[in-house]
Formats: structure tokens, sequence, C-alpha cells
């Protein structure tokens, strides 16, 4: 279950589409990676995506593997921001069909 829900989650995110997006995540729903280092809430969270899928024209989000371990899934993906090209795993606490938490590690290009 958990990995059709990161599918769901890769396509969502890809598409920039932030209602389907919103439609994964519990309303106490965690965020963590370099950038934004922890943000808590569904909608403080949302808008920091929002704001990464409105800074960018292309964005192309693409897993090279998703493995599922109980509710936890691990995403190795490829993330591209219009020339940015970035690489990383994501880590995703998932209950009741909900995201709880993504823990984003990935390298951030320095300049």
């Amino acid at each position: 279950m958990s990995k059709q829900l990161t599918e769901q989650y890769i396509r969502a995110f890809g598409a920039k589409d932030l209602d389907a997006v919103s439609a994964l995540l519990a309303d106490g729903f965690a965020l963590e990676d370099p950038v934004v280092k922890r943000i808590e809430g569904k909608q403080q969270s949302l808008a920091a995506i929002k704001g990464i899928f409105d800074g960018c024209q292309a964005l192309s989000f693409k897993a090279k593997r998703i493995y599922a371990d109980g509710d936890t899934t691990f995403i190795e993906f490829t993330l591209d921001l219009d020339a940015v090209h970035l690489e990383g795993v994501d880590i995703i606490e998932w209950r009741d069909g909900k995201m709880h938490e993504l823990r984003a590690y990935l390298d951030i290009p320095k300049g």
C-alpha cells in the first residue's frame, strides 16, 4: 500500500499538482530537507512546496528506485528544476493512507 501511495506522490510532485500532493498529506505533516531544515504542519509545508513549483519553469521528479518497509518508503530520485540537477533520497512515513513525514537527503549545489 505505501509503495502505491509513494508512486502517487511522485506523479503529483512531478506534475506540479499541489492539490494532489495536498490530498496525500496528513494535517500534522512534517517536511525536512537541507534547504527548509524542518517545517511542521501541512499548510506550511504546502507553502514551501508551492514555492518550489512556482520557482521553476520545468520540473522533472523521477524515481530510480522505490523501497518499502511497512509504512516507510524510500525513494532514490533525480530532481531537475530548470537547469539544476539534484539527486537524493526521500524517506517517507505513512499512516492511515497519509504522509506524516518526509525527510529529504540531497546534494544542494553551492553558489
